[in-house]
């Protein structure tokens, strides 16, 4: 129940954030360009517990280097042990989006719902997540990229991954 109320909160915070801004009363600006992407990865936790790692993110820019995305992590360690992150980032290219190749510093703090049986014993608690990297878009079309990605944090310490995006509305 919490993890869905947390889903629904984090969705309503990107797309509240990917509204088109009002400059002036009747003059729109340009709406937010807005990505998607396909996480896969390992994270390991402070005990040296690696789990596989698989998600999803949309973000959507605000203005033309900062960006708000929302993400969604499955983190699995086995039928034993399996975790759900759900986690709002802010995120800030260092060169012009445009480029085809982006490098960027992103972070935030979410939720982790854990479930897990211990000899016989199931346990299952939420508590929060944080974390901060560094990572670095590659496209190999004008919309479609690959993007490694470092972060240290809290609940997991360790979490490398790479994604595959697609940019809606990119242009050069």
């Amino acid at each position: 129940m919490i993890l869905k109320k947390c889903v629904l909160a984090a969705a309503v915070l990107l797309v509240a954030c990917a509204t088109p801004l009002f400059a002036q009363q009747g003059q729109q600006q340009k709406a937010p360009r807005v990505e998607s992407k396909v996480i896969f990865g390992t994270v390991t936790f402070g005990e040296d517990i690696d789990h596989t790692t698989v998600g999803g993110a949309v973000r959507a820019y605000v203005t033309k280097r900062l960006s708000i995305e929302t993400e969604y992590l499955y983190l699995r360690d086995g039928d034993n042990d399996q975790d759900h992150l759900v986690q709002p980032n802010v995120a800030y290219d260092f060169t012009d989006s445009t480029s085809r190749f982006v490098p960027y510093v992103i972070g935030g703090v979410g939720v982790l719902h854990h479930e897990g049986r211990f000899f016989g014993n199931s346990n299952s608690f939420t508590t929060w997540t944080a974390s901060a990297g560094v990572g670095a878009k590659i496209f190999f079309t004008k919309n479609l990229f690959v993007s490694p990605e470092l972060r240290l944090g809290r609940e997991p310490t360790l979490r490398t991954t790479v994604s595959v995006g697609y940019v809606f509305g990119r242009s050069r």
